[in-house]
């Protein structure tokens, strides 16, 4: 459990905000943190073996992925102070923009309105929509939302090593005997003579 904790503490690197200037510590944090736990099961595990424990490799994967996220962590926040202010060239994660040939809904003019529609449009007069085409689409825009598509990878990543390491748990547990399987048959007591 405690290393579940840490892999999707690790994913919530990509929530925090470039700009709080608290990213990269709290990536190094993680980190650290997988270090830690790394040295402490170290020291329970058997150091005569043949085969890789499957708890060991599960362990070095999500210390890979916590790697990678305090590269990227540390890329980003350079990137960011170098190029952030300038114009993105990458339009993969642009954000859409509104198209000048939909249909809007209808407001009359406050000619054509009553006395009392006047008033009523002045009390909930709500703002037009700022047009997006006039703003510019910075590094540091497209790093934000880089920070979206790889929490959700993350997340994705992590799930699957999750589920596919429980499975490989459970079929080797199985097939060493220590949980009955489906198709074997029930375990009977002996009876000893009173």
């Amino acid at each position: 459990m405690p290393l579940l904790m840490l892999a999707f503490l690790n994913i919530c690197i990509f929530l925090v905000p470039i700009g709080s200037g608290e990213k990269g510590s709290f990536s190094i944090t993680i980190f650290l943190s997988y270090g830690i736990f790394v040295t402490i099961i170290s020291d329970t595990l058997p150091h005569n073996s043949l085969q890789i424990s499957y708890f060991v490799l599960f362990i070095v994967i999500l210390l890979l992925l916590s790697v990678i996220s305090v590269f990227y962590t540390i890329l980003q926040a350079k990137l960011i102070a170098s190029i952030g202010d300038k114009e993105c060239t990458v339009s993969f994660l642009r954000p859409k923009r509104k198209d000048p040939n939909a249909v809007e809904k209808f407001a009359p003019n406050d000619d054509e309105m009553t006395s009392g529609q006047i008033k009523e449009k002045s009390l909930y007069n709500e703002k037009a929509p700022v047009d997006d085409a006039d703003e510019v689409y910075t590094w540091g825009k497209f790093l934000e939302r880089l920070d979206i598509y790889l929490f959700v990878l993350f997340l994705i990543m992590i799930v699957l090593t999750t589920v596919i390491f429980f499975i490989v748990l459970l079929n080797h547990a199985t097939r060493s005997g220590n949980i009955p399987a489906d198709d074997d048959p029930p375990a009977t007591t002996p009876v000893f003579p009173v």
